[in-house]
């Protein structure tokens, strides 16, 4: 299996949102942004169906953002500023992880 370890994700996944001028960003577009990091992933990584997931690459990038969502660096789903379904919302918390802060 070629898909990188949770904390790169997380890494990258924080500082995606943290480059987003609202903080927000569209989970396709987050899961398309971050594979493109990642050439090494396969078609079958990032597009055959996996458990209750997309695939393996969307359950991966889910998990991270779940343990950003509970280290208080990402909104969890519904909360933040103009909280929508399919978005997800850093934190100011994250920011200025991202940041260096």
């Amino acid at each position: 299996m070629t898909i990188p370890h949770d904390d790169l994700i997380k890494k990258e996944l924080i500082s995606l949102l943290a480059s987003a001028s609202d903080g927000r960003m569209d989970v396709q577009k987050i899961y398309e942004k971050l594979a493109k990091l990642h050439p090494e992933l396969t078609e079958q990584e990032k597009y055959d169906r996996y458990r209750n997931s997309l695939s393996k690459w969307a359950n991966r990038v889910q998990f991270a953002r779940l343990h950003l969502v509970d280290q208080g660096m990402i909104h969890r789903a519904g909360a933040g500023l103009r909280a929508a379904n399919g978005v997800w919302i850093i934190t100011e918390k994250g920011r200025k992880c991202a940041e260096g802060r």
